[in-house]
C-alpha cells in the first residue's frame, strides 16, 4: 500500500505526511496517526493499512524536527508542539476533497497517544481518539518510575549544565531516543534505523525539560464527550506502564473504554497483539465516525480484557 507524500503547514513549519486513501465514491472519515517521540511516519505504515482497508483516509505525520518534516534543531522532542502538529494535520485533512471534514479521528501510539488526547481536548474537530500502548500521562512521574528519584536528580543536574551551555550560545547535548534493555528489545534502536532510513536514534537533551512539564492527565477529564479508547499492554513492559494508563483512564469521562491485552513491550506492534489492537481501533472509529456503522470486528475478549472492561 503506497501512500501519497504530502506537506502541510503547522504554524509556520512545513510538516510531512503519508496520505493513504481508500477507494471510495464519496468523502470518507479521516484519521490522523501520530508516532512516538522522534520516531518517523514510515513506522506508522504497519498500522495505516488496517484503517484504509476499513474505508478510512489516513494521514500519518512526522512531527516538526523529525523525519521529512522541517524544523530546527533536529530531533527536538516537544510534546506540546506535537499537539499543534496534530491539530494542523486535522486542518489539512479537512481541506482534502476525499475526506468528510466533520468526521475526523486521532490515533497515537506510546506518547503519541497522550499527545493525541491533548490535541483532542483542545480541538473539538477531533471526534474520536484511540491510544495504543500509552506511556506518558505525567512526565515527571513517568521519569521517576522509569529512572527512580535518584536517576531524575542526576538528570536534572545534566539539564542544569545543558541550560548553561545553551545560555552561552551552544547547542543542547544530543542523547539517545531509545536506550532499551532486556533480551527482547535490546536491538530495537538498530533495527528501527535499518527499517526506517530517516529515523535517527537521538534527540536534544532539552527535550527532557519539556517532557517533565507534559501532563495530559491533568486535562483528560475535559476530553468528554469525545469518545476515548485506550489499548494497553498487560505483559512485561517498563516503558508503556499499565499503571500510567489506568491512572489517566480513571480521570477520563464517558464514553471511554480501556482494553488490556496480554502482550509485552513490543506485543502490540507485531503478531497477534497487533491484529487484536487494530481490530479494536477500527471498531471504535467505525462506531463513532460513521453515519452508518459498517461492521463489528472486536476480537474475542481474553480474561484480562474482561477484567479491564469492568474498571
Amino acid at each position: 500500500m503506497t501512500p501519497h507524500q504530502v506537506m502541510f503547514n503547522s504554524l509556520g513549519t512545513a510538516c510531512a505526511g503519508d496520505l493513504y486513501l481508500p477507494e471510495a465514491d464519496a468523502p470518507v472519515p479521516g484519521l490522523v496517526l501520530g508516532h512516538s517521540g522522534v520516531m518517523v511516519k514510515e513506522a506508522l505504515g504497519v498500522f495505516a493499512p488496517y484503517f484504509v482497508r476499513a474505508g478510512f483516509a489516513v494521514l500519518a505525520i512526522d512531527y516538526r524536527t523529525v523525519g521529512a518534516s522541517e524544523g530546527e534543531p533536529r530531533g527536538q522532542d516537544v510534546p506540546q508542539r506535537q499537539v499543534e502538529d496534530f491539530r494542523s494535520a486535522i486542518s489539512y485533512l479537512q481541506s482534502r476533497p476525499e475526506v468528510d471534514p466533520a468526521r475526523i479521528g486521532l490515533w497515537g501510539v506510546s506518547i503519541g497517544g497522550s499527545v493525541a488526547v491533548q490535541a483532542a481536548v483542545l480541538d473539538r474537530r477531533a471526534k474520536c481518539v484511540v491510544v495504543q500502548s500509552p506511556s506518558v500521562w505525567n512526565g515527571w512521574r513517568y521519569l521517576e518510575r522509569l529512572l527512580g528519584r535518584a536517576g531524575v536528580h542526576a538528570l536534572r543536574d545534566r539539564l542544569d549544565e545543558d541550560w548553561q551551555r545553551r545560555y552561552e550560545g551552544g547547542a543542547s547535548a544530543r542523547v539517545p531516543h531509545l536506550s532499551l534493555e532486556g533480551e527482547t528489545v535490546q536491538d530495537t534502536p538498530d533495527l528501527a534505523a535499518e527499517m526506517f532510513p530517516r529515523y535517527r536514534n537521538e534527540k536534544t537533551l532539552d527535550s527532557t525539560e519539556h517532557l517533565l512539564t507534559f501532563a495530559p492527565e491533568d486535562l483528560i477529564h475535559r476530553l468528554s464527550p469525545t469518545p476515548l479508547l485506550m489499548v494497553a499492554n498487560g505483559g512485561w513492559d517498563p516503558y508503556h506502564m499499565l499503571e500510567e494508563a489506568q491512572s489517566a483512564f480513571a480521570k477520563a469521562g464517558q464514553p471511554k473504554r480501556l482494553q488490556v491485552l496480554p502482550y509485552d513491550v513490543l506485543g502490540l506492534y507485531t503478531g497477534p497483539g497487533l491484529d487484536e489492537a487494530m481490530a479494536l481501533a477500527v471498531d471504535w472509529f467505525d462506531r463513532y465516525l460513521r453515519k452508518t456503522r459498517l461492521a463489528t470486528v472486536t476480537p474475542t475478549p481474553t480474561r484480562e480484557s474482561i477484567a479491564a472492561m469492568t474498571q
